[in-house]
């Protein structure tokens, strides 16, 4: 479990997707959203970034605990939604 101590935000592949509204659970702008992400190419992106990327499989987002896809655990180097945006820009 990650704390609000540890020097880690937690990623899940809903940040990213196109099809979930804003209010769900997508946390970057349409135009930054894709389609379908894949938390293997979240975790590329974000070791291209230099966050220093932890994957962790089969553990499920809070308001989905049926749907483990997973989540990336990255290096607090800025604002979190900075972060998410520069992820974004390498998944597309």
């Amino acid at each position: 479990m990650v704390s609000r101590g540890d020097e880690k935000y937690v990623v899940y592949p809903t940040y990213f997707d196109k099809s979930v509204p804003r209010f769900s659970g997508r946390k970057v702008s349409l135009k930054h959203a894709v389609e379908k992400p894949n938390i293997e190419d979240i975790f590329k992106a974000a070791k291209a970034l230099g966050l220093n990327p932890v994957l962790e499989k089969d553990v499920a987002h809070p308001s989905k605990p049926w749907k483990k896809e997973g989540r990336i655990l990255i290096d607090k180097k800025d604002v979190k939604s900075k972060l998410l945006v520069k992820i974004a820009s390498q998944l597309k």
